[in-house]
C-alpha cells in the first residue's frame, strides 16, 4: 500500500503549562515515528481561545501534524489520542494533492502580502521620520 499525505490535528489542553504541551507533543512525535510514520512537519499553531467550550475548557494549543502513512495506521494513532487525557479533540484528514497544491499558493501569497505591508509600514514610518526631523519656519 502506498503512503499518503495526512494532516492529523490535535487541541491540547490549553490550561497546561508551556513545558506540559511540550512534553505532549513530543510524545506523540515520537510515537509517530514509531509507527513508521514520515513527519513532514509539526506545525504548532499556539494557545487559542476556542469558540466553545470542551470538557469546561476554554483554552487550547493547537498543533497540526503532517504525516506521510499508510492509512491503516491512522487508526492507531487516533486511538492514542483518545486515550490521551491532555487531548480535548484531534481530527486526522487526507489531503489531496490539488488541496496540498492550493494550500501552498495560499501560504505564498499570504507571506507575499505580508511583506508588502512589512514595506508599507516600513516606509511610513520613514516618511514620518524625516517629516519630524526638518523643522518648521515660523513667520513673525
Amino acid at each position: 500500500m502506498s503512503k499518503k499525505y495526512y494532516e492529523s490535528y490535535v487541541i491540547i489542553d490549553g490550561n497546561l503549562d508551556d513545558n506540559a504541551v511540550q512534553e505532549t507533543i513530543s510524545k506523540f512525535t515520537n510515537l509517530l515515528k514509531k509507527n513508521e510514520i514520515d513527519i513532514l512537519n509539526v506545525n504548532n499553531i499556539g494557545r487559542r481561545r476556542m469558540a466553545y467550550p470542551i470538557r469546561k475548557r476554554q483554552n487550547g494549543f493547537y498543533v497540526c501534524f503532517e504525516i506521510m502513512c499508510n492509512p491503516g495506521v491512522i487508526a492507531k494513532i487516533e486511538r492514542a489520542y483518545q486515550l490521551d487525557e491532555n487531548l480535548l479533540r484531534y481530527l486526522s484528514i487526507q489531503v489531496s494533492d490539488r488541496t496540498k497544491k492550493e494550500k501552498e499558493v495560499h501560504f505564498k501569497n499570504k507571506a507575499l502580502q505580508e511583506e508588502a505591508k512589512l514595506a508599507e509600514l516600513q516606509a511610513s514610518q520613514a516618511k514620518e521620520e524625516a517629516t519630524a526631523e526638518v523643522p518648521e519656519k515660523v513667520e513673525n
